[in-house]
C-alpha cells in the first residue's frame, strides 16, 4: 500500500519534497527527494511532518516568514520577487523567471507602505536632503509622449515610502507641449497628501537622457549619457515637424522627494472601456510614453562645420557625474523611532525629517 511503511505497514509516511540540505546525487543535483526536507520529523501516526522552527507547509517545503511579516506585509516566494517590479525597494526584473531548486522554498517579506525590516515590524520615518552636504542637485526626469493627434493618459508617482499614487487622467494636446505640460503638472499636484505639490513641470526641446551606474552613489553620481532627445524624435536638434511632446519633471526640495527617485510611471495606453479600471482614459493612438532622467547640459544648435551634427554634443556613451541629494532616514541628522516612525532630531536640526537647521543667536 502507497503511504505506509515498517515490515507490518503499521507507520504513515510523511510527504517527500526537496530537501534543504542533503549530499549530492550527481552533477547540480544536490537537492534531492527527502522526507520533510530533512527540515522535520515524521509523526508515524499521522502521517505528518513536525517542521523545524523557521519552516512550514506540507513536507517543511517552504521557509516560514518571520512573525507572519507582523501583520504588515506579504510574504512571497522568491520567483515572486524576482519578477516583482511593482514594489520598488524589491528591484524585481520584468519577465525574469527564477527556476533555481528552491524558487518555491525561500519566503520573504514584503512589507506595507510605511513599514520596514525583515519582519515588517519596523515604521519608516521621514527621508530627507542632509544640509551640510553642499555641491548636490535634485533629480530632474524627463516624460517623453510620442504622438501625433493627442490623446489622454496618466502617471504613477512610487514615492520612497511604498506608497503608490496615480493621477487623474491629463489632456495631451496636439501640438501643443506647453499645455500638455501644464496639464501633467496639475494631475501631479493633485495627488493626495500634498506629496508632489510643488512639483514643477515645464515644456522642454531636448535633453540628454542619463542613466546612473549606482543610484545610491550620493558622492560621485556617475552615469552613462545617452543619446539625445528633442520634440522631433531624431538625435538631429534641427529636424522636421514637431511630434514628440517632452515635459520636464523637477521634484520639489522637500522631505520624501530629495535624492534619487524612481521614475514616473507613465500610461498611454486605451481604458476607456477597461472594467474597473482607473481612471478610463482614451490613451494615445499608436504612441508611447517613456520616463527618462535628465542630465541638464546646455546643448549647442549650431551645426559650424555642416557634417548635420551640432557642434559640442556630449557623445552618448560618455560617463559623466551628477551627485544627487541625500534620500536618507531622519536627514542623517536625527535618529528613528521605529515604533512610531519619527525622527528625534539632533541639536541645531529640525523639521519632519531633521532636513532644515535652526538659526543660531
Amino acid at each position: 500500500m502507497q503511504n505506509w511503511m515498517y515490515g507490518d505497514c503499521s507507520g504513515r509516511q510523511c510527504p517527500y519534497t526537496r530537501a534543504w540540505h542533503d549530499t549530492a546525487q550527481a552533477n547540480n543535483d544536490a537537492h534531492y527527494y527527502a522526507e520533510c526536507g530533512n527540515r522535520g520529523t515524521c509523526d508515524r501516526v499521522t502521517g505528518e511532518c513536525l517542521c523545524d522552527a523557521g519552516f512550514t507547509g506540507s513536507g517543511c517545503r517552504r521557509m516560514q516568514c518571520p512573525t507572519d511579516c507582523s501583520g504588515h506585509g506579504t510574504c512571497e516566494f522568491i520567483e515572486e520577487l524576482a519578477t516583482d517590479t511593482y514594489h520598488k525597494k524589491i528591484k524585481g526584473t520584468s519577465g525574469r523567471t527564477y527556476t533555481l531548486w528552491d524558487q518555491e522554498k525561500i519566503m520573504g517579506c514584503v512589507c506595507d507602505a510605511g513599514f520596514e525590516g525583515h519582519d515588517c515590524s519596523l515604521r519608516t520615518c521621514a527621508k530627507g536632503d542632509d544640509p551640510l552636504t553642499p555641491n548636490q542637485v535634485d533629480m530632474i526626469q524627463a516624460i517623453a509622449i510620442d504622438q501625433t493627434a493627442g490623446g489622454q493618459g496618466f502617471l504613477t508617482y512610487y514615492d520612497p515610502y511604498g506608497n503608490a499614487y496615480t493621477t487623474e487622467k491629463f489632456t495631451i494636446a496636439s501640438g501643443f507641449a506647453s499645455t500638455t505640460c501644464d496639464n501633467i503638472q496639475i494631475a501631479l499636484q493633485r495627488l493626495p497628501n500634498n506629496v508632489l505639490n510643488n512639483v514643477q513641470v515645464s515644456a522642454l526641446s531636448r535633453f540628454y537622457s542619463f542613466t546612473r551606474l549606482d543610484p545610491t552613489d550620493y558622492v560621485i553620481g556617475s552615469g552613462t549619457i545617452g543619446k539625445v532627445f528633442n520634440d522631433a524624435g531624431t538625435n538631429d536638434l534641427n529636424a522636421g515637424p514637431t511630434n514628440k511632446v517632452i515635459c520636464e519633471v523637477q521634484f520639489p526640495s522637500g522631505p520624501g522627494t530629495t535624492g534619487y527617485q524612481n521614475l514616473l510611471g507613465c500610461d498611454v495606453a486605451d481604458h476607456s472601456t477597461s472594467v474597473g479600471y482607473h481612471p478610463k482614459s482614451s490613451g494615445v493612438a499608436s504612441g508611447t510614453c517613456t520616463v527618462y532622467e535628465v542630465f541638464p547640459q546646455f546643448m549647442s544648435v549650431v551645426d559650424a562645420n555642416s557634417d548635420s551634427i551640432p557642434d559640442n554634443q556630449i557623445a552618448a556613451g560618455t560617463i559623466v557625474q551628477r551627485p544627487l541629494t541625500e534620500l536618507a532616514e531622519c536627514s542623517g541628522r536625527g535618529s528613528c523611532d521605529y515604533s512610531t516612525g519619527t525622527c528625534v532630531c539632533y541639536a541645531g536640526h529640525m523639521g519632519l525629517a531633521c532636513q532644515k537647521q535652526e538659526a543660531l543667536v
